[in-house]
């Protein structure tokens, strides 16, 4: 909280600075300059749409506003009537839409991190208001998926965003952008009841503060709150209570002071807990060898909607509290300025049980897998499977600083716009703590998977787990600078972009368990305690209840800093048209471990066009993506045990992408998409859950007048491609590359629904998986592979008052 108060400090002085020395916003022409006024970039978007699903600027390329067709880029935003439309309990319910987006490990209403993919590279994290959430020192962002109720738009960028998010996936990004504080008092409560992913009332408040009689004209507020208790396809339920605090501070005409904070109190339970360890019986499925095909078809053993082993007391607990405050003003009359600061607290608690097998491939000289084997070498026995019982604690503070500057310029037919800024980010995790069930005999029963009834042993005895971790206090810190320039020539009909960001990055990792230090322990209960260190346990060794002591090391284990590029060239041959190269990298850093760059590389073209007032957009765009230190099998480790087993080398992907976004007429407004691409490995290897092929397509027909005015109607159709069901291994001997042992069949889904507006109020209805089809999605590995929901359907109502 002390750094959260310095920052602050900072944000008001430079307000009491600058304030009173702002100028008008529209300065005078200068002698050189043209006729018209020239509009000083702005950090937030202010265009009206032509159409509820068409927007056409965005900001996640360099932080300031920007038309879309002016992006050397592919841009996508997507807009809160759409996630009105669909009903979205998270992200990915709409994102799934737009081209190169597919859906990663753990994705859905009980999922992790709303992990998406974006042009077959996983993403762990994502920009909330520009602000990473990618926590250091963990290398991934918080657990909880983003409450939909806080979002006013999302911003999908394809490839590596050099600028807004350097070190995150080269496959693309998404920048949530979050309501804010309105001057236009609006009140709206809604409630949502349905079979799965349901369950849900909503309150969002804002408007001038009232002063006396009347309203402030200076000050602004915005209260959200949500609370949702659903049950969920796979046994077992999501319970949220989530809520925002805003408050906006007219300074002058130019400079305004903003303040958010979001709270999120997120829990899963049962077995949709473990969403990477649902499905063992893939592991011991003797059937499912040699690039089988999972289909339709049920697993020996394995019940679509059964708890496979899972207990129900499993539960994931998240608990996030993020504060921000920006401030934005203009300088000298050229430039505009945003200084923002951001908190993070995350603290994430997981006590989980289910089958402890850890299975792998067995190979045969082509690398064929042939069969399977557990941990200990031998086939494991799907009616008697050991239990593993696992307690993870972890907290995360984080805290980042932002400045940027912009300015615009033009001078006989050419624009110039300089934007130049930095960020600081700064995290640690005091608490690692990692606890588990060693297999005590009698902890907790064998599984038997063949069962009918449910598997719901007593939670083992806290007495009888053990800690695997020792304490460990972990400490990173990132720096970023960065320039943008754009220039526009030839009345802007030739744009040029050219951009660079140098990253430095720093990280500890100790432990600090030395006698009478406190440290935190799970007690009774499941409870967080300080304990008090009153013996040193034997260098490296795990002692019952207590914490490995291994010395206090101060060395870094993460040190260096790396240069990402951005550049780009855009022909107008027509206003509505443009055609566009860019190259963008970026340099992920994989979390705590020793210094490890991974550095992506794309080249991008395409082409965009708008038609009927820019109310309808078609773009489309071949790319070229390689990513460094991509892991990799070794082939040489199957004929050399000395040999590594994994190899660090380049992973490549090419594709195609074709978008129609916005009106093909006034009544009808359409999300169509198109992706065809080829992501491999060194060794030409699939990885897990990633398609070469996608295709998607939602309609919205709309009434504006007659008997239906106000109803409108949509169908959506969403194809995934097969995916490789495992990262392959290695062959068997011969040094033979390793094939997947499994594939997850392509899948075709179908949603539908209607919405109807009167007056004050608003009914939606969806219906997800309109013929309930019965398929596989999100293969994680051996261990784990997930039903697509069944027919889910939910009903909304919405009153504006």
């Amino acid at each position: 909280m002390k750094t959260a108060y310095r920052f602050a400090a900072v944000l008001l002085v430079s307000s009491s600075l600058l304030h009173g020395q702002t100028p008008p916003a529209s300065p005078a022409p200068s002698s050189e300059s043209t006729e018209e006024t020239i509009k000083l970039p702005s950090f937030s978007v202010t265009g009206t749409a032509a159409d509820p699903y068409r927007a056409t600027e965005v900001t996640s390329i360099s932080r300031i506003s920007g038309s879309i067709l002016d992006a050397p880029l592919s841009v996508n935003v997507v807009p809160r009537e759409l996630m009105n439309d669909l009903g979205a309990n998270v992200s990915y319910d709409v994102t799934r839409y737009f081209a190169g987006v597919s859906g990663g490990r753990g994705a859905g209403v009980g999922g992790i991190m709303d992990r998406q993919n974006f042009r077959g590279f996983e993403s762990f994290s994502k920009t909330i208001d520009n602000f990473s959430s990618f926590l250091l020192p963990t290398g991934s962002g918080f657990q909880a998926n983003f409450d939909p109720a806080f979002i006013d738009r999302s911003e999908l960028v394809m490839g590596p965003d050099t600028i807004l998010s350097p070190t995150g996936s080269p496959g693309g990004s998404i920048n949530i952008i979050t309501k804010s504080p309105q001057f236009k008092e609006a009140n709206e409560i809604s409630g949502q009841v349905g079979n799965y992913a349901a369950q849900k009332v909503t309150l969002d408040s804002t408007g001038p503060v009232p002063v006396g009689l009347g309203h402030s004209d200076k000050l602004a507020y915005r209260v959200i709150a949500s609370y949702q208790d659903t049950k969920t396809y796979v046994p077992g339920k999501v319970k949220q209570f989530n809520g925002s605090v805003q408050f906006a501070y007219k300074i002058s005409d130019n400079s305004k002071l903003t303040f958010k904070w979001f709270g999120q109190d997120w829990n899963a339970y049962g077995a949709q807990t473990n969403p990477n360890n649902n499905g063992e019986i893939i592991g011991i499925t003797s059937g499912v060898v040699n690039g089988t095909t999972l289909d339709s078809k049920a697993l020996s053993g394995f019940r679509r909607r059964g708890w496979n082993g899972s207990t129900r007391w499993s539960n994931r607990h998240d608990r996030t509290n993020i504060m921000s405050l920006e401030y934005t003003t203009t300088i000298a009359d050229r430039v505009s300025m945003r200084l923002a600061a951001e908190q993070i607290y995350d603290e994430f608690t997981q006590d989980v049980g289910y089958p402890n097998v850890n299975p792998s491939d067995i190979w045969d000289n082509n690398g064929n897998v042939i069969g399977i084997k557990d941990a200990s070498g031998t086939s494991s026995d799907p009616s008697n499977l050991t239990e593993l019982a696992q307690i993870v604690h972890q907290v995360n503070y984080d805290e980042q600083l932002q400045n940027d500057y912009a300015a615009n310029f033009k001078v006989n037919g050419i624009t110039i716009q300089p934007i130049v800024g930095w960020a600081y980010q700064q995290g640690s995790e005091p608490t690692n703590t990692n606890r588990q069930d060693k297999n005590v005999a009698g902890s907790m029963p064998n599984t038997n998977l063949f069962a009918t009834d449910d598997y719901a042993p007593p939670h083992p005895a806290y007495s009888l787990y053990t800690s695997s971790f020792q304490q460990q206090v972990e400490h990173a810190w990132l720096w970023q600078a960065y320039n943008v320039n754009k220039v526009g020539l030839f009345d802007d009909k030739i744009l040029l972009t050219g951009g660079v960001a140098r990253t430095w990055a720093k990280a500890y990792v100790y432990t600090d368990n030395t006698v009478g230090t406190t440290v935190q322990s799970l007690g009774a209960g499941n409870v967080v305690q300080p304990v008090i260190v009153t013996s040193t346990p034997p260098a490296g060794k795990v002692v019952q209840n207590s914490f490995s002591y291994t010395g206090n090391p101060l060395q870094p284990t993460q040190k260096g800093y790396q240069d990402t590029y951005l550049g780009g060239i855009l022909l107008k041959p027509v206003k509505n048209v443009s055609v566009y190269y860019s190259f963008s990298t970026n340099a992920a850093i994989p979390g705590n471990t020793p210094v490890l760059w991974q550095r992506g590389k794309q080249h991008e073209f395409g082409v965009k066009s708008e038609f009927f007032n820019q109310r309808l957009a078609i773009s489309a765009d071949h790319f070229q993506i390689t990513q460094q230190n991509f892991p990799t099998v070794n082939p040489a480790h199957n004929v050399d045990a000395t040999a590594p087993a994994t190899i660090l080398s380049t992973g490549a992907n090419h594709g195609f992408e074709f978008n129609i976004v916005g009106g093909v007429t006034q009544n009808l407004s359409v999300v169509a998409s198109y992706t065809k691409m080829k992501l491999r490995t060194s060794v030409g290897q699939r990885q897990r859950n990633i398609p070469d092929n996608l295709a998607n397509l939602l309609l919205n027909y709309h009434f504006t007048e007659g008997t239906l005015k106000n109803f409108s109607v949509f169908a959506g159709i969403v194809h995934v491609g097969d995916v490789s069901g495992e990262n392959p291994g290695g062959g068997n001997v011969g040094g033979a590359i390793g094939k997947p042992g499994f594939i997850v069949a392509a899948y075709t889904v179908t949603n539908a629904g209607a919405t109807y507006s009167w007056g004050r109020y608003r009914f939606n209805l969806n219906v997800d998986n309109v013929f309930d089809q019965k398929f596989w999605w999100q293969p994680a590995s051996r261990q784990s592979v997930t039903p697509y929901p069944g027919i889910t359907v939910r009903f909304a109502t919405t009153v504006r008052f």
